[in-house]
C-alpha cells in the first residue's frame, strides 16, 4: 500500500526537479526595414499569401501592456505597488492625481455636480493607460515590467535588452527599425515550443478604422446622390422621396450602421510588422522559426462604371481604393547562442541574440 503512493509522489517530485533544471533564455531581436533596391525588377509582394497561422502563439506584447497597465491603475489610484512584480504594497486614501488635475481634464462642456462624479472620472482617468490594440503605432520597444523570474514566459524591459548600440548604428545608417524587443522562455523541443506573436510599427487597423471608413460612407453617398438625383437622404441614410427602389432597402441599412462595421480591408488587427517567432531544442541544438509579413497600405487606380446624365447614362470613371500589399518572410535555422545572427530580405531585415539566462 505505500508503494501505491510513494511512486506518484517520486514522479512529481522528479518533475518539479526536471522543471528547476530547465535552461532559461533570453531571445532579443531587432527588426528594421531594408531600403528599396533598384535593380531588384522582381516584385515579391502578393495579394494571396497563405495567412499565417498563430495558433497557440503568446501575444507577449499585449500581455506585457496589460501587466503594465494594472501597476499603473494602482498607483495612479493610490495604491503603492511593487514594481518588481507588481503586487499590491499598501492602500493610500487619496488617488495619485488630484481633485484640481481631474477638474482641468474635464471637457469644457462636461459637469461635475457632486464628488461621486469625481470619483468616478478619476477612476476613468486612471483607465486611460493605451490598450495595444488602440495606438496608432508601436513604441520601437514596447515597454514592460522588469521582473527576474522563471515562472512563466514574459516580454524584456527596455533596461533588459544590450543591442541598443545596434539600434543606433542601424538609424546611423539610415536604416528604419519597426521592433527592437526581447522576452525570456524555458528550453522546449519543437513540438511543445510557444511561439511568440509579435508586431510593430504601425498600427494599420487603427488608419483604416479611423479614416477609411468614414470616407468609404461619404463616396457611397454621394454615389448614390448622383445616381438618382431626385432622391433627398436624410442624416440616417433612408430617402425621403417616393422612388424607394432607386436606393435599395439593403443599401438603407448598410448606410445606417456603417460607420459601426469594421472595414473590410483589414477585418482583425493588422500591423505594419506581424509574424510568430519560435525558438527551440531540436537534436541538442538551437533552432529557430519565423515567419513575418512586412505590410503597407497603397493607393491604386480602378475603373469604375458611375451613373451620369450623359446620352447614354453610363460613363467610366476611374477611382483610387486603398489595399493591402503583403511581403513575406520566412526562416527555419539553426542558431548558436551568444552569437548575433542576421536573417535577411529584400525588404526586412532581422538581427538576433540567444542569450542563457543564469537564474
Amino acid at each position: 500500500m505505500i508503494i501505491k503512493y510513494v511512486l506518484p509522489l517520486s514522479l512529481l517530485s522528479a518533475s518539479f526537479m526536471a522543471s528547476a533544471n530547465l535552461r532559461w533564455f533570453d531571445i532579443e531581436l531587432i527588426f528594421f526595414e531594408r531600403p528599396t533596391d533598384s535593380e531588384l525588377k522582381e516584385d515579391l509582394s502578393a495579394e494571396d499569401f497563405p495567412a499565417i497561422n498563430y495558433t497557440n502563439s503568446k501575444d507577449i506584447i499585449a500581455e506585457a501592456y496589460q501587466e503594465l497597465q494594472n501597476v499603473k491603475y494602482k498607483e495612479c489610484m493610490g495604491i503603492e505597488v511593487d514594481n518588481e512584480n507588481g503586487d499590491q504594497i499598501d492602500g493610500l486614501d487619496q488617488p495619485a492625481i488630484s481633485n484640481d488635475d481631474v477638474i482641468e481634464a474635464f471637457e469644457t462642456s462636461s459637469q461635475i455636480n457632486n464628488d461621486d462624479e469625481l470619483d468616478n472620472f478619476a477612476q476613468l482617468e486612471c483607465q486611460r493607460y493605451s490598450n495595444v490594440a488602440e495606438l496608432d503605432a508601436l513604441p520601437l520597444t514596447p515597454d514592460a515590467l522588469t521582473f527576474e523570474h522563471t515562472d512563466y514566459i514574459y516580454l524584456l524591459s527596455k533596461e533588459q535588452l544590450e543591442l541598443n548600440e545596434t539600434v543606433s548604428r542601424l538609424k546611423r545608417r539610415g536604416l528604419t527599425p519597426l521592433l527592437h524587443t526581447g522576452w525570456r522562455q524555458p528550453e522546449s523541443n519543437i513540438r511543445n515550443a510557444t511561439p511568440m506573436y509579435l508586431y510593430g510599427g504601425k498600427n494599420l487597423s487603427a488608419v483604416i478604422n479611423k479614416s477609411e471608413n468614414e470616407q468609404s460612407l461619404e463616396q457611397m453617398l454621394n454615389e448614390y446622390t448622383q445616381f438618382e438625383q431626385s432622391e433627398a437622404i436624410d442624416l440616417n441614410g433612408v430617402p425621403q422621396s417616393s422612388h424607394i427602389d432607386a436606393f435599395p432597402s439593403d443599401i438603407v441599412n448598410d448606410v445606417e450602421t456603417f460607420e459601426d462595421t469594421p472595414s473590410p480591408l483589414l477585418t482583425e488587427q493588422t500591423w505594419q510588422l506581424q509574424g510568430k517567432f519560435k525558438v527551440f531544442i531540436r537534436r541538442n541544438y538551437l533552432n529557430i522559426e519565423a515567419d513575418f509579413d512586412l505590410n503597407e497600405l497603397v493607393e491604386q487606380t480602378v475603373d469604375n462604371i458611375n451613373f451620369t446624365d450623359g446620352d447614354n447614362g453610363l460613363a467610366l470613371q476611374q477611382l483610387t481604393e486603398t489595399v493591402l500589399k503583403t511581403e513575406r518572410f520566412s526562416q527555419f535555422r539553426r542558431v548558436i547562442s551568444s552569437e548575433i545572427h542576421y536573417f535577411d530580405h529584400p525588404k526586412l531585415g532581422i538581427i538576433m541574440q540567444i542569450r542563457r539566462y543564469n537564474h
